[in-house]
């Protein structure tokens, strides 16, 4: 039913089922929130967007409450105003202020709206962080609470774009806390680990466990050869922390902080992303030709992987046993780097720049070495890897472009789309046509698997026969296609998982974007155009030709029977009953 009402006498006409903010939003109308996410239905817990009803003098809930015929809507109203400097104070008064040790300085949607409101503390108030309040029991996450809102955003998002419901606000004695049931560490839950509650976030409550000061040491250690690689979506979105615009493209600018920051080698993980296709591929041919177990599923996202683990174990089997490219590089740069430059594995140091959490953990499981010797030391995020360019003062945006280092710096155009949905299949595709056919293909892009729709199909032909790929992003997506059964009802060969919408370009280690940013822009296209844009600008769009592989293959790991497994796969728990 259409209604017609005001707001700041402006007359509107819209349908009832419409949110007084929903029609603000799309009216440019500004209304400050905390909790609003978009497609999301929301917490209604921070009070921060109330409005006046001028017909009955009362405040509304402009997130909540339904437009209806003849209201009268003011948002700036002094009742408003009061109202929201009100309830930024009883926020305020809760919340540790001590800003200057804080990594959300810069990006803070909380300060912003102290300043735009005047609040200022109660002189009573008193909330600094104790052993009580600091959770650092994940390998992933941390989460302070002397600094947490309760607005429930990382609530809404957890619930409602992953779909796991692991992170709660929890009502203990008279307390309400946010944290997992029971206050239980991360990853003795059922969290997927992917750190979209800590993108989430508005202030510095949810945030990675931090590596910077294990890599600084590292660097400092003179008896430590400290290597580095990031991850193609790191590139995507880095430049955004200094102020360029989304969608930059700062990859060589990046060749150029490391080498500042005193990295022995500059590395790049895409060179790995080629690796894990002439694995992953390679294991798909051997399933296509000996009638293995199908469909067979990515295993690049290690939040997927823990769902896999903690939900749905009886699939373990369908998944490669490739290890993702951030282990693959850690295996060559302990493994392959040393042996062709002649150096001691022991002393080799490897950092992995990643746009994503659960890489943290992922480095950590017990399987991830190699002859006693971690294939990964220590995981940046991309805002870490910003922390630390500013910590060695660093003027990023001046600096000159610089290459990678060639024994493992090089990469194709089909190792850098890894870092978009659909990127792995697509990259796989191209090599396993090319492999089975015996030919090599020019018309490479495969459209088909690429956008941002949480579900994708797509059939390809290969040698005569049709394939039939699935794609999934987003981990109630992936929620939705087991419980429709669509992998028993669509005789699939080859399925795509990533846990973060839309892929790493939004993965939950990337730079934090204000809520009004994500909800209006499209700036998953923004960072994924960077990578596409890489990839058509190429010369070798596919994995099984670049050279720099085909010697590392030649020269080392063929060397030797089974190296390539030895170093380059692995195995997976059932995790769904410890």
């Amino acid at each position: 039913m259409i209604v017609n009402f005001s707001i700041n006498n402006k007359i509107f006409s819209s349908d009832s089922n419409k949110t007084i903010l929903e029609v603000a939003k799309e009216n440019n109308i500004e209304i400050d929130t905390l909790c609003f996410i978009k497609d999301c239905s929301g917490t209604e817990e921070c009070g921060i967007c109330r409005v006046e009803d001028l017909n009955t003098k009362k405040l509304l809930k402009a997130c909540s409450t339904k437009v209806e015929e003849g209201m009268k809507i003011n948002t700036a109203s002094r009742l408003v105003q009061e109202a929201k400097k009100d309830r930024v104070i009883e926020l305020l008064n809760e919340h540790n202020f001590n800003c200057g040790s804080c990594k959300r300085l810069s990006n803070c949607e909380f300060l912003e709206l102290i300043k735009k409101t005047g609040a200022k503390r109660t002189e009573e108030a008193h909330c600094t962080q104790n052993a009580d309040s600091l959770d650092n029991r994940s390998k992933a996450i941390s989460l302070d609470r002397s600094k947490c809102l309760r607005c429930g955003r990382c609530v809404t998002v957890c619930r409602e774009k992953i779909g796991t419901n692991i992170i709660q606000l929890n009502k203990i004695d008279d307390k309400v806390l946010v944290g997992p049931e029971n206050l239980r560490c991360f990853d003795d839950t059922n969290c997927l680990l992917c750190g979209q509650c800590v993108v989430s976030c508005p202030v510095g409550a949810l945030t990675e466990i931090s590596h910077i000061e294990k890599v600084t040491a590292a660097l400092q250690n003179s008896e430590k050869h400290v290597v580095v690689g990031m991850a193609p979506s790191v590139r995507t979105a880095l430049g955004e922390l200094f102020g360029l615009e989304i969608g930059v493209d700062v990859t060589k600018k990046i060749y150029s902080a490391l080498k500042l920051i005193g990295f022995k080698k500059i590395f790049d993980v895409n060179f790995a992303a080629d690796i894990t296709i002439v694995e992953e591929g390679t294991e798909l041919i051997e399933r296509v030709q000996n009638n293995g177990t199908f469909p067979m599923f990515t295993s690049c996202c290690p939040g997927w992987v823990r769902f896999i683990e903690n939900y749905k174990p009886e699939y373990i089997k369908n998944l490669s046993t490739a290890k993702s490219p951030q282990q693959i590089f850690g295996a060559a740069t302990k493994n392959y780097y040393p042996a062709a430059q002649n150096l001691n594995s022991k002393s080799i140091f490897t950092v992995s720049i990643m746009p994503c959490t659960a890489k943290k953990y992922e480095s950590e499981r017990e399987e991830m070495e190699t002859h006693n010797i971690r294939d990964i030391d220590a995981v940046l995020t991309t805002r870490e890897l910003a922390d630390l360019i500013k910590k060695h003062n660093i003027d990023f945006n001046k600096l000159k472009d610089s290459e990678a280092d060639s024994i493992m710096g090089e990469y194709t155009g089909a190792g850098t789309i890894f870092g978009i949905t659909g990127g792995v299949m697509e990259a796989a595709v191209r090599s396993v046509k090319d492999i089975l056919e015996g030919t090599s293909f020019e018309n490479i892009e495969y459209t088909a698997v690429r956008g941002f729709e949480g579900i994708k199909e797509a059939t390809v032909t290969i040698a005569g026969n049709d394939y039939n790929l699935a794609i999934v992003s987003g981990g109630t997506n992936i929620f939705e296609f087991f419980e429709k059964n669509l992998v028993e009802k669509n005789n699939y060969h080859f399925v795509e998982f990533m846990v973060c919408p839309g892929g790493c370009i939004n993965g939950g280690g990337q730079p934090h974007l204000k809520q009004s940013v994500k909800n209006d822009s499209d700036f998953k296209e923004l960072r994924g155009n960077v990578l596409y844009t890489q990839d058509k600008n190429s010369e070798i769009r596919k994995s099984h030709k670049n050279p720099t592989v085909i010697s590392m293959y030649e020269n080392y790991i063929n060397k030797e029977k089974g190296r390539n497994h030895h170093l380059f796969h692995t195995t997976y728990k059932n995790r769904k009953d410890v």
